[in-house]
């Protein structure tokens, strides 16, 4: 069994790899799939020579194969369990002697735990690999040469008893070691914010709410998590009764991102206002990210589907062209060209395609309240615009205003007065009076008044607890304790 030792040590290590490549460490396999694009060209392998170098283009081959997670996973295992077969190869042929210390295990240990966190670059990984495969082969080749050296290195022999009493204890080490350094540089938040964002590229909405709810049960607030779980919201329809389940500090800043010329946030930005139907600032997002961070395949993918829709067939081609270079999108991409004479995405809407402008409209790309607003104007069939205009007014303190666009909600098929929506209203009567809050048309529901009565109780109580408890999700609590815009009604 000793002479196998190694062998199962290699199962054991490409099990475990393959393992946390799979379930802790998916969110690695899909970062780094979605942020490389492997291309079979000449002018792709030319570029890459010359500005990244032969490691990093092997790598980008290696990384496009991260497509399909399970032969990622078993991929990237079956790299760094190599890494040891290799290790303690070059070591017996060197020496001669078998590796009692098992001292082959540290560089693939190492290795696997460079890879923990999604900003860490695989080029390391593979250039070790590669270059111990190289010397490996040196190795082999320069058996006969290296046996003199055998007769140099003393003999260690150990009864069988103590071999496996000091393996045991030395495996025990190196694991438990190693599992150490994994839990002190493995990112929670990171693996949340990546499986939500994952879950959102796939429209898989209640996998985006259990990640950042799971989230926020653990973690201070986070834009992206509010920003995701937001979306979530509106598309299993329950946006208008969640959104204040959790204390919103940043204000509207929980719905969208302002464009800051962030390069990590330009990575976002597309997702809202492609489901808005808003096309032309979404492909604006999607056009800065690829700036920022190359032609990566979800950029290319998104930009050639915006310039579809937008009826801009050559400059949808150019991008068509490259993914058609891949191996994995070229399916993706002939389908996309085959929509270039029709205009239509599946899943694409384009509202504002035919709407003409004179003068020319240039979008608020710091607040998105006016663009709210002009969908709403101009398309009245948008039911995320509403939602969203409505809940940007109210995380604003703008319940005036809120009011004057509730006209727009005889266009959706509401059962009822959201819960939020009444708890303005009522703080806009409050504000005006029962005669001007009767020439809107609107009223407040009896349980929302008793409600109010009862948090009203409480809020002159003292009784933070359990007002809290109570009612931390209505916009009575947001407007008095939350709001970053103080507790005060803005007029206009």
């Amino acid at each position: 069994m000793r002479k196998q030792l190694h062998y199962i040590l290699f199962i054991v290590l490409f099990i475990i790899y393959a393992a946390c490549y799979q379930d802790v460490l998916s969110h690695i396999i899909f970062y780094q799939e979605q942020h490389h694009l492997f291309l079979f060209s000449t002018a792709y392998f030319t570029h890459s020579l010359h500005t990244e170098g032969w490691m990093s283009w092997l790598t980008d081959f290696l990384i496009q194969f991260f497509h399909l997670p399970l032969l990622g996973s078993c991929l990237m295992a079956g790299i760094l369990s190599s890494v040891y077969l290799l290790v303690r190869f070059i070591i017996y042929r060197i020496t001669g002697k078998r590796d009692l210390l098992q001292l082959a295990l540290l560089p693939s240990l190492y290795l696997f735990l460079q890879t923990v966190s999604a900003d860490a670059s695989l080029v390391p990984v593979v250039s070790v690999w590669v270059s111990l495969l190289v010397v490996a082969v040196y190795c082999w080749l320069l058996s006969p040469w290296l046996r003199k050296l055998h007769r140099l290195i003393p003999d260690i022999s150990l009864k069988p008893a103590v071999y496996w009493a000091v393996t045991v204890i030395v495996l025990l080490m190196y694991g438990g070691g190693t599992f150490y350094k994994f839990l002190q540089k493995y990112d929670i938040r990171e693996y949340r914010m990546l499986k939500a964002e994952q879950a959102v590229k796939e429209r898989n909405w209640d996998d985006v709410l259990m990640q950042t709810e799971k989230y926020l049960k653990r973690q201070a607030n986070n834009q992206l998590i509010f920003y995701f779980r937001n979306m979530a919201l509106y598309h299993t329809g329950q946006l208008l009764d969640h959104l204040l389940d959790y204390p919103l500090n940043m204000g509207v800043k929980a719905l969208y991102f302002p464009w800051n010329s962030d390069s990590r946030e330009s990575e976002y930005g597309h997702f809202l206002y492609e489901d808005l139907g808003y096309i032309n600032e979404a492909q604006r997002w999607e056009f800065e990210a690829m700036v920022v961070w190359g032609e990566t395949a979800p950029h290319l993918l998104n930009l050639a589907r915006y310039n579809v829709v937008n009826k801009r067939p050559e400059v949808a081609r150019r991008f068509i062209n490259l993914l058609k270079q891949s191996l994995f999108y070229r399916k993706e991409a002939e389908q996309l060209e085959a929509a270039l004479h029709t205009g239509k995405v599946p899943g694409l809407r384009a509202p504002l395609a035919d709407v003409k402008e004179s003068p020319a409209r240039f979008a608020n790309v710091l607040n998105i309240g006016p663009e709210l607003q002009y969908l709403c104007e101009k398309d009245s069939t948008n039911r995320m615009a509403f939602e969203y205009l409505m809940c940007d007014l109210l995380l604003s303190n703008q319940v005036v205003r809120f009011v004057d666009n509730l006209k727009y909600m005889r266009h959706f098929d509401y059962p009822r007065m959201p819960r939020l929506f009444e708890e303005a209203l009522f703080m806009y009567r409050s504000g005006v009076g029962e005669e001007e809050f009767s020439k809107t048309g609107y009223s407040v529901s009896p349980e929302t008044e008793e409600r109010f009565k009862h948090y009203y109780q409480l809020y002159q109580q003292k009784d933070m607890r359990k007002l809290r408890l109570e009612f931390g999700n209505s916009y009575w609590y947001y407007l008095n304790f939350v709001s970053p815009y103080g507790n005060k009604i803005i007029a206009r």
